[in-house]
């Protein structure tokens, strides 16, 4: 399951991160990449958004017999990779010049996500 898992948020970085260029369009004459600043903002955005696929990657990295962490991981995996759907939703079905900012609010939703789930796993973890 852990090798699915890290198949699966690798595919996601991937697709996050190609969704961002294909959305910033950086090539050309765009006004926002006339500097190496453009560039820099554009990493760090990728950054920021590809930050909660790598929490997956530490969270199901520590695999647990207990069933209550086994639901949790399946559950948290698939809320926090439902954010490459509202990525390509922005991207192509609902194109608007604000639609970038889908990469700034997304992550925060999904840490939110994530925060959740580390707690279950805490206190599924302590020892009785």
């Amino acid at each position: 399951m852990i090798y699915s898992i890290r198949l699966i948020t690798l595919a996601a970085v991937l697709t996050t991160l190609t969704l961002m260029v294909y959305m910033a369009q950086p090539w050309g004459d765009n006004y926002a990449y006339q500097s190496l600043w453009g560039y820099a903002g554009l990493l760090a955005l990728a950054v920021w958004a590809n930050l909660p696929y790598l929490m997956i990657l530490f969270l199901a990295g520590k695999a647990s017999q207990a069933r209550a962490i086994k639901v949790a991981d399946i559950i948290g995996t698939l809320i926090v990779f439902s954010g490459v759907l509202l990525y390509a939703d922005a991207a192509f079905l609902h194109p608007d010049p604000q639609g970038g900012l889908v990469f700034i609010t997304v992550p925060f939703y999904q840490w939110l996500v994530l925060a959740l789930w580390a707690g279950i796993h805490f206190l599924f973890r302590r020892p009785a």
